[in-house]
């Protein structure tokens, strides 16, 4: 995993304002802890911090060859057979590192290099004979690129802050930006900040003298699904044992983090099979597992999201499948420490959440178990790749004009969303959210591809399912990338595989839910490794803990920004509802639409004070 920084200018001299991309890399210090470098010519810089993975020794960067420069995020898993195959074409390599691979990869093919990898990955490619810089982005976007175009080239970054920390760059919300902030998604392409881009998954964005083009490298397509049931459930479990297999490769300590859950269980079983299967030839180890828990079992309790503990279930598997297993009791305190919460939105890839209990503990599990290990598979994502949604049983969800997660929850939330309770209502009212999330829903559907012929349920199915792997997929992966990187530790999605969405994409939703169960062709395709009792258990959410202090500790923090003149969120805020809330004791039946509020608004201060974001309206 790494931090990209960079800053190409077809106007000035950039050698000489090398250090301007040496303050971005500051700002990504957490993203890389072993290692620095940068390149500067008078048109470009590129600047990368790495925390190595892979050829521990072998793969510093920026990494430059043949008159190409690259600064690379992520893993190629399928860097072993690239390698032979340019091999074949006459390359020759002096390290072992997926980075040296990436960067032939470009030199033979181009700006089509992407079509050729397999893996998480965001880079930046200078190439000095064209002049042309190459921004990329993996297929299903779980690694992060932002950019920001100025009047003679661009500034990009892994996450905001890398590009926020360079003097060009404007540092402004407009109302789009608020909508954003509050909309309960992640739009793809945009950001909060004006002028501020994302990399689409799957694009390459091409800056040169001409300015910046973008285009995609990679689609979803729809076609006709032809294999029976039985092949349907083969081809799965192919794909799964793929994808697992790849993301066990590592020069450093591996492990699963195992919630006892179908689909952290999947993975471990399937990675403690792998290196079962080839542990004669390269002498792997046990797979580790690390659990998630609280004192006294208090990880929110029995309820509609959480229907039980997880160690029980989580032992069961480990012992099942041989794994070397280990419980991290956290303390509780997770969503209360002060430099966890001074730190929150930063860790958050810069993204403000109105509920950031599960980013805050997953950083804290991140925090214990980089200390022993340095990369994790999760189960993270499958919800999504395996169509099983919020309000999917409910015709109103389905029928609905926005997305899917904002009518499952519109029932129990303030009328304009998640979090939006203590805004002023003339600037609710302005903003308009729902009518920004209804507007963003109907541009994301204008992109899907459709099966001609499709019966209407079938089509309305395949809309839901293509809207959940835009928005939610990627709002998803930026917590988890952000916040477990923050903690030390490398994070894998296995079920993040883009041939495995692919497929999954075009089987037809009655073969998706054959049985009438969340995840059928899942449980199917992996019935003979899990025990009985975990194919069974139902969806349980990510532990969070819950300390008494929490609540009080909030309203303490929403007192001392009401006091404080100069809080830059306090002229978007209906004050006078703060302090009554302040006032008031928290009721059990309304007590989260009271915390999300109040967080929302404390994450959004932090958010703009720590980058000096001004409002324009």
């Amino acid at each position: 995993m790494a931090g990209i920084a960079g800053w190409v200018d077809f106007h000035r001299d950039l050698a000489l304002d090398r250090n301007i991309v040496l303050a971005q890399l500051g700002a990504l210090a957490w993203r890389g802890s072993d290692g620095e470098g940068l390149w500067a010519s008078s048109r470009a810089v590129l600047g990368h911090r790495r925390r190595a993975a892979l050829d521990l020794g072998g793969g510093a960067q920026p990494m430059a060859h043949g008159g190409a420069v690259l600064a690379f995020d992520g893993e190629i898993y399928n860097h072993n057979a690239l390698r032979a195959e340019l091999k074949a074409l006459g390359h020759t390599f002096t390290t072992r590192s997926d980075t040296e691979v990436l960067l032939h990869a470009y030199l033979e093919w181009g700006e089509r290099c992407p079509e050729h990898l397999d893996g998480m990955f965001a880079f930046a490619i200078w190439d000095s004979g064209r002049e042309r810089l190459l921004l990329v982005r993996d297929r299903m976007g779980v690694k992060p690129m932002f950019f920001y175009p100025t009047v003679y080239g661009v500034v990009f970054a892994s996450e905001p802050k890398g590009v926020l920390a360079h003097p060009l760059v404007e540092r402004v919300a407009d109302l789009d930006g608020l909508r954003e902030l509050l909309a309960f998604t992640s739009s793809v392409g945009r950001s909060p900040v004006k002028g501020m881009r994302r990399v689409r998954p799957g694009e390459v964005v091409t800056v040169s003298r001409s300015g910046v083009h973008e285009h995609r490298y990679w689609q979803l397509t729809a076609r006709p699904h032809t294999d029976d049931h039985e092949t349907t459930v083969a081809r799965i479990r192919e794909l799964l044992e793929h994808s697992v297999a790849q993301q066990l490769d590592a020069d450093v300590p591996v492990g699963v983090l195992l919630s006892g859950g179908l689909d952290s269980s999947t993975v471990a079983a399937i990675a403690a099979k792998t290196l079962a299967d080839r542990g004669a030839e390269r002498g792997d180890g046990p797979l580790r597992t690390f659990t998630v828990g609280y004192p006294g079992g208090a990880a929110g309790g029995p309820g509609p999201m959480r229907a039980s503990e997880d160690a029980p279930y989580a032992r069961e598997v480990a012992a099942y499948i041989g794994s070397e297993h280990e419980f991290v009791e956290l303390d509780g305190v997770a969503v209360t420490d002060p430099v966890l919460r001074r730190t929150a939105v930063a860790a958050q890839q810069d993204l403000p959440v109105a509920a950031p209990q599960f980013p805050a503990s997953l950083r804290a599990l991140a925090r214990r178990v980089s200390e022993k290990v340095s990369v994790v598979l999760a189960g993270e994502q499958a919800d999504t790749v395996f169509a099983s949604f919020m309000g999917m049983d409910r015709p109103e969800v389905v029928a609905a004009q926005t997305y899917p997660w904002v009518a499952a929850t519109a029932h129990h939330l303030p009328p304009d969303g998640l979090g939006t309770g203590l805004f002023a209502p003339d600037l609710l009212k302005e903003l308009d959210v729902p009518g920004y999330c209804a507007d963003r829903y109907r541009e994301d559907l204008a992109g899907m591809p459709y099966l001609e012929g499709e019966d209407q349920d079938e089509r309305r199915m395949r809309e839901i399912y293509y809207l959940h792997l835009q928005g939610w997929q990627e709002f998803g992966c930026a917590l988890d990338d952000g916040v477990s990187l923050a903690g030390g530790l490398e994070l894998r999605w296995p079920f993040c595989d883009h041939q495995l969405v692919e497929y999954l994409f075009n089987v037809p939703w009655a073969m998706k839910t054959f049985d009438g169960k969340p995840k059928s062709l899942l449980r199917a395709a992996v019935a003979d490794l899990l025990p009985a009792s975990v194919l069974e258990r139902g969806p349980s959410q990510f532990p969070t803990g819950r300390d008494p202090g929490y609540a009080p500790l909030l309203k303490s923090e929403l007192g001392r920004l009401l006091d404080d003149s100069g809080a830059p969120v306090l002229p978007l805020i209906d004050t006078g509802r703060a302090r009554a809330l302040l006032e008031s004791p928290i009721e059990p039946k309304r007590a989260w639409r009271d915390l999300t509020d109040m967080e929302s608004v404390l994450q959004i201060n932090q958010w703009l004070d720590q980058h000096s974001i001004r409002i324009s309206r």
